[in-house]
């Protein structure tokens, strides 16, 4: 993963009024879709993001993502504060 671009996609998605689905990310940033679904994934895992599901105009679910933001008791390093 590109840090790079990581910051490029939290910014969208931190900018984002409401939650953001991995193509309309993608739109913004001028990524492909997968690459965008797979940092929105990534934050998601990390917890940076959270992530809820709707349906979408054909019946599939969409997952929809929305900034959380760092988690509070993580440092950068991954270590967790005293």
């Amino acid at each position: 993963m590109s840090a790079a671009t990581a910051e490029l996609i939290e910014r969208t998605l931190r900018d984002a009024e409401g939650t953001l689905s991995a193509a309309e990310c993608a739109t913004r940033t001028g990524i492909s879709r997968v690459s965008a679904r797979r940092y929105l994934e990534h934050f998601h895992t990390t917890g940076t993001a959270d992530v809820s599901l709707r349906y979408g105009t054909t019946g599939r679910l969409e997952r929809r993502y929305r900034f959380r933001g760092r988690p509070a008791d993580l440092r950068s390093g991954g270590e967790a504060r005293a």
